[in-house]
């Protein structure tokens, strides 16, 4: 990718989030996966399905991000794996759809007395969540659950 659109990644946003941290008690979760050249992944799981967006992300202006959906791959997930994965999937879905998210990275504490983490909040949904827990900052195109069905080129 150029230098030019580099300039437009947010390096606070570049990494895995998730929403299970933030979310008790809830049958359903999801994770965002930001990769440092702007590309990435959205997950939505729950015991009996995943489905995973895949897109491009850029922040045209300060605290904005664009995401470029690009292919969504539904399936059924593993059982017993920390991270998303698909056990059984269907064809890959192109989508060509853009939307644009208001977010703030700035520490939340997710339940009375825990201690605080460091969070992405949106003031729309995205995959339907408006809060995520930073995961891990270092971040692989291989750790998307579609990698071996859509390769990152």
């Amino acid at each position: 990718m150029s230098e030019d659109l580099r300039m437009d990644l947010d390096d606070l946003l570049v990494g895995r989030w998730s929403s299970l941290p933030l979310s008790y008690g809830v049958m359903e979760a999801s994770e965002l996966g930001l990769l440092p050249d702007g590309r990435g992944w959205s997950s939505w799981f729950n015991v009996g399905a995943l489905c995973v967006t895949r897109f491009g992300w850029a922040c045209p202006e300060p605290g904005v991000v664009e995401l470029h959906m690009k292919w969504m791959v539904e399936g059924t997930p593993s059982r017993g794996v920390a991270s998303p994965t698909f056990s059984s999937m269907e064809p890959a879905v192109q989508v060509d759809e853009v939307t644009r998210h208001h977010y703030v990275v700035r520490p939340v504490v997710p339940m009375p007395g825990g201690d605080a983490l460091t969070a992405v909040s949106f003031e729309e949904p995205v995959e339907f969540c408006r809060q995520y827990a930073r995961g891990a900052k270092e971040i692989r195109p291989e750790e998307d659950p579609t990698y071996l069905v859509l390769p990152y080129q």
